[in-house]
């Protein structure tokens, strides 16, 4: 390995380290002498002495009119060395600190799920969580997974999971309302308006899971704090306005 290539390595700059092996080479010289020695425009030089000059392995020996420059030992620069290891040893604990919450903090993902068997996999992730919230249309999921809603049900009503789904006040979701048994653990409401919605969507653990039937059955899922919080924001707005399961069914009696 090259000197230079040492110099460079323990810190000095590239032009840092051909000037002061320049210096070495010539003992006591001028800035006239030293920049072509070291392969540089004497103007870099002046500014890169000075450099060298303030990190203490450069001296300036006056000589008449002229300014001599001599190289400083090169011990000196175990010394800086050390002073950086110290220094970086003294901070190492911050440092730690920060890495330690970086690496707590995950960045936001997006996951694509295509196909029956992958569609019905995300479900199973929805049905093993400790806190669901649907807004959905009802009749998609129950002509391709009529069993799913039965099983979280059942789940819920043992008090393993807390389920609540926004419907809308269609005949099938109303119909679907009906077979369910409600519980503190198990609640529905139904959106007033008029209108439905075109995926099955859900909150849980913290992601987002939207679920699309037409024109072919796929989902996606969400996993972002601020996406999730901004979701479920809005789902509890319109939780809050929704009509209760008992109130939906009176007001669609005949």
């Amino acid at each position: 390995m090259e000197l230079s290539e040492v110099l460079i390595k323990i810190g000095l700059s590239e032009k840092e380290a051909v000037v002061y092996l320049a210096m070495l080479a010539l003992g006591p010289a001028t800035a006239y002498r030293i920049a072509p020695q070291a392969g540089i425009k004497r103007s870099i030089a002046y500014v890169v002495l000075d450099s060298l000059q303030a990190r203490g392995l450069v001296s300036v020996v006056p000589q008449g009119e002229r300014k001599l420059y001599v190289a400083g030992d090169p011990g000196k620069l175990l010394g800086e060395i050390e002073q950086k290891k110290e220094l970086y040893k003294r901070f190492l604990p911050n440092l730690e600190a920060l890495y330690a919450d970086a690496s707590k903090k995950e960045k936001p993902q997006v996951q694509f799920f295509e196909g029956r068997e992958a569609v019905y996999g995300l479900y199973e992730k929805i049905y093993h969580s400790k806190d669901v919230a649907f807004f959905s249309t009802i009749r998609d999921i129950l002509s391709l997974f009529p069993e799913f809603p039965k099983r979280l049900n059942e789940k819920a009503l043992l008090g393993q999971v807390r389920v609540r789904e926004l419907l809308t006040l269609s005949p099938s979701d109303l119909a679907y309302a009906r077979t369910m048994k409600h519980s503190e653990s198990f609640q529905q409401r139904f959106a007033a308006g008029i209108g439905e919605f075109f995926t099955d969507n859900c909150l849980f653990d913290g992601q987002v899971a939207f679920f699309a039937f037409d024109p072919f059955l796929y989902a996606v899922l969400i996993r972002s704090d601020g996406v999730y919080k901004s979701l479920k924001t809005l789902y509890e707005f319109a939780w809050t306005a929704a009509l209760p399961y008992e109130q939906a069914i009176k007001k669609t009696l005949p």
